[in-house]
C-alpha cells in the first residue's frame, strides 16, 4: 500500500464526512490513486466502522448482530428490503417510526410537493419496479457529502462548469442546488413533453440526465425540430440502457452518453471520462455472488448483488441484498483508476427468463442481452419494444414499429424465429412466441420502461 492510501486511510469516517471539502478532495484522489489494495482496506475500515455504528444506534442492527464480531464483517448477515421495512422504526438510527415515515411519505405523493423535510431530513418513498415500497432517508449531511461526490467525480465537459438538467418523476430537496459554480435543475418526467421541452430550450444545459425511455422522446422532439439544444453529455439513470438507444442517442446529439447507476441504497457507479461505469468502491462496497454463495468471477453475470452504502448512517445499508444482475469486467480501464469496470447491467433477477432443459428437466435461465438481440437484430423498423415471458410456454413480443413503416409489411416471423433460437441455444424448447404492434407498457409503481420481464415466479430454479 502506498504511504499516500495509508494516511488517507486512517482518517476517520466522521471527520471525512463532517468536512465537506476534505470529502470532496478525497473523492477526487481516490478513484485516481488508490490501488486495488488500498481500496479493500478502505471499505474494510469503513464498513467495520458502519456496523459498529449501526450496532449501537440501531434496535434491529444490534439483535441482528448479537453474539457477533462486527470485525468479521465479511460474515455478518444480509439484509434486505422486506427485512428493512417490516422492522422500519428500529432499523433506522435518527428516531422516526414507521408510521409517521409512511403517513409522511405518502403525504408527499398525494400533495406532490415534495422540497418538503420530516424533522429536517430528506426522506423520500422508493416504488420499486416490482411494487415493493422502499424508503430512503437522508441528513442534510449526508445529502450534502453526496452532492460533493457527485461533483468530484462527474465528468463534466471540458472548460465549462456543469449546467446540468435532472430529469425525474419525483423530486426532493436534493434534486436542485448550487455548487462550486456547478448548476443541477430538476425538471419532472410527469410534465408534458411540449413543457419538458420549453425548459430545457430555457435551461440550454450542457448535461441533461433522464431515463434512456426519456432521453430518445427528447432526441425524437430535437430531430423534428420541436426542441433546439445542444448538450455536451448525455446521462441515463434508472433503466437499462441498451446498445440500440445508445446508439441512437450519440446520432442524433453526436455526444457521448454516460450512466450514473444509483439506487435507494446507494450510488453504485458512474462513468468516467471514456465513458466505462465504474463502481463508486470508495462510497458503496459491491460484493457479487454466483447462486451457491461463492463470488461471482469477472466477467460472469452474478445471481445475487449485495451492497454496503459506506457513509451513510441515519438508514444504514449494510450488506443488503438488490435485485440486480450485473457483469463485473476483468479489465482495468484505460483511464488508470483501479476502481471496478461494470461491464453491462443485465437487470433485474425478474428481467431473467426460466425455461426447463430438454435434457434434465431442469430449470435454465436465459438473461435478457439474448432476448433484446433477438428482437433488435430482426428489423431496422423497430423503434421500440418490450418482451415479457407470460409463462414458461409463452412469451410475448410488442413492437412498436418507425414512423412511416407498415404494420402489414413487416414479417413478425423473423422476431419468432430468433426468439426461438434462443431458447434452443440454451438447450430448450421454444415457447409459443405471439407478437403484437403496440406501445410497450411503462411499469405502473414506478414509471419505468422495462424491456424484458417476466411475470410468473420459479418456484425451483435448478441450484
Amino acid at each position: 500500500m502506498g504511504i499516500l492510501a495509508s494516511l488517507l486511510n486512517r482518517i476517520p469516517g466522521r471527520l471525512e464526512t463532517g468536512l465537506l471539502p476534505l470529502f470532496f478532495l478525497l473523492c477526487k484522489l481516490r478513484h485516481r490513486f488508490y490501488a486495488p489494495d488500498d481500496i479493500r482496506d478502505y471499505q474494510y475500515r469503513r464498513a467495520v466502522e458502519l456496523a459498529r455504528y449501526a450496532s449501537r444506534r440501531s434496535a434491529y442492527f444490534r439483535n441482528l448482530y448479537a453474539g457477533r464480531r462486527v470485525e468479521d464483517f465479511y460474515s455478518l448477515p444480509f439484509v434486505n428490503k422486506k427485512k428493512m421495512m417490516d422492522n422500519l422504526t428500529d432499523y433506522n438510527t435518527v428516531g422516526l417510526t414507521k408510521e409517521e415515515i409512511l403517513a409522511f411519505c405518502l403525504e408527499v405523493e398525494s400533495s406532490r410537493v415534495f422540497t418538503r423535510r420530516l424533522h429536517g431530513m430528506n426522506v423520500g418513498l422508493s416504488s420499486g419496479t416490482s411494487g415493493n415500497k422502499g424508503v430512503e432517508i437522508a441528513t442534510r449531511a449526508e445529502e450534502m457529502y453526496m452532492k460533493a461526490a457527485l461533483f468530484a467525480r462527474f465528468a463534466a465537459p471540458k472548460k465549462e462548469k456543469l449546467n446540468l438538467a435532472f430529469i425525474l418523476r419525483v423530486s426532493s430537496p436534493a434534486f436542485n442546488l448550487s455548487m462550486f459554480g456547478h448548476k443541477l435543475t430538476y425538471i419532472s418526467q410527469l410534465d408534458t413533453i411540449e413543457n419538458i421541452g420549453g425548459k430545457l430550450d430555457a435551461l440550454q444545459p450542457n448535461v441533461i440526465s433522464a431515463p434512456p425511455s426519456m432521453l430518445k422522446i427528447i432526441a425524437r422532439e430535437a430531430e423534428k425540430g420541436r426542441i433546439h439544444i445542444s448538450p455536451k453529455k448525455l446521462v441515463s439513470y434508472a433503466e437499462i440502457l441498451y446498445p440500440d438507444v445508445k446508439d441512437y442517442l450519440i446520432r442524433t446529439f453526436g455526444c457521448p452518453v454516460h450512466e450514473i447507476y444509483k439506487c435507494t441504497e446507494g450510488p453504485i457507479a458512474i462513468s468516467c471520462r471514456c465513458g466505462n461505469l465504474h463502481i463508486n468502491e470508495d462510497l458503496v462496497l459491491v460484493e457479487a455472488f454466483d447462486g451457491d454463495g461463492s463470488y461471482t468471477e469477472p466477467g460472469k453475470p452474478c445471481r445475487k448483488l449485495v451492497v454496503t452504502d459506506l457513509h451513510r448512517k441515519s438508514q444504514p445499508i449494510i450488506r443488503y441484498e438488490l435485485n440486480d444482475i450485473l457483469t463485473i469486467s476483468p479489465a482495468k480501464c484505460p483511464c488508470g483508476s483501479s476502481f471496478r469496470v461494470i461491464r453491462s447491467i443485465q437487470g433485474r433477477a425478474d428481467d431473467v427468463f426460466w425455461a426447463k432443459s430438454t435434457a434434465t428437466g431442469r430449470w435454465q435461465c436465459i438473461f435478457p442481452d439474448y432476448i433484446s438481440r433477438a428482437v433488435i437484430t430482426a428489423s431496422e423498423d423497430i423503434d421500440e419494444y418490450q418482451v415479457i415471458q407470460v409463462s414458461p410456454e409463452e412469451v410475448l413480443v410488442r413492437i412498436q414499429l418507425m414512423e412511416g413503416a407498415s404494420q402489414d409489411l413487416f414479417d413478425t416471423s423473423r422476431i419468432e424465429a430468433n426468439m426461438a433460437g434462443v431458447f434452443k441455444c440454451y438447450g430448450c424448447g421454444a415457447p409459443k412466441i405471439n407478437v403484437v404492434f403496440g406501445k410497450p407498457d411503462f411499469n405502473p409503481n414506478s414509471n419505468k420502461l422495462i424491456r424484458i420481464h417476466r411475470a410468473f415466479e420459479v418456484i425451483d430454479d435448478g441450484k
